[in-house]
């Protein structure tokens, strides 16, 4: 188990490492960092999900549904205890509770999960990834974006009715992102028999498969130039 666990993590903490690395050596600075998220989230990751879930077949997706299920309730549920804690028993404000939420309970997998969960998991990673990510970009931002805004007015009728409305536009905001409507379609096309064979994969692979590698690296890259303490 120790080799298992070290085998998984020191590709993650190395890549970190040579992020940090290129950022002290002034290689790569913050904008870059933004450019390699873009490129991630817009590009490889939906490349990455798409391929990987077709690739998957509608019997393995079956039987992950328990997954699915714990997945959400993990995430979900422990984003309303930590922000119950939050809020109600270190009396923190509501958006600092929030964003103390979405930070503990809302794991980086499209980053970290390619590189850790293709090493314990390779044939369900993009599932699993895909799951995660939907219920993060789906449920636990909105939400989020939400609760940060209850600090800066008031409770009236009117302001709570904003409140549904944009909530409603975030949630329309995050379906027409790639790595939320990519991952859909195929699990859409998945469930209807269509699957991708090996020379077609390939055609997602390619892009798909340095998700992992450019995400570390970037995170790195934001280390260094935000020096969190």
């Amino acid at each position: 188990m120790i080799l298992v666990l070290i085998s998984a993590l020191l590709p993650i903490i190395v890549t970190l490492c040579l992020g940090y690395f290129s950022g002290a050596r002034k290689d790569f600075g913050e904008s870059h960092s933004k450019i390699l998220n873009k490129l991630i989230m817009s590009y490889s990751l939906p490349m990455s999900l798409f391929g990987g879930i077709l690739a998957t077949g509608r019997k393995a997706i079956f039987e992950n549904i328990p997954v699915a299920i714990w997945i959400f309730i993990g995430m979900v549920g422990g984003y309303l205890i930590v922000f119950s804690i939050c809020k109600f028993i270190l009396k923190n404000s509501t958006s600092l509770s929030a964003l103390r939420s979405l930070t503990i309970s809302g794991p980086a997998i499209p980053f970290v999960g390619p590189t850790l969960l293709g090493f314990l998991f390779p044939t369900e990673t993009s599932l699993i990834v895909a799951i995660g990510s939907l219920i993060m970009n789906v449920v636990q931002v909105p939400l989020t974006v939400i609760l940060l805004s209850t600090d800066s007015y008031e409770l009236s009728a009117s302001n709570k009715n904003r409140k549904i409305n944009n909530l409603g536009l975030d949630i329309i905001s995050a379906f027409k992102k790639p790595v939320v409507w990519a991952p859909i379609f195929a699990l859409i096309l998945s469930l209807f028999g269509i699957t991708l064979s090996p020379i077609w994969q390939k055609n997602f692979s390619v892009l798909g498969g340095a998700t992992g590698g450019m995400a570390l690296f970037s995170i790195g890259i934001i280390l260094y130039v935000k020096n969190p303490s």
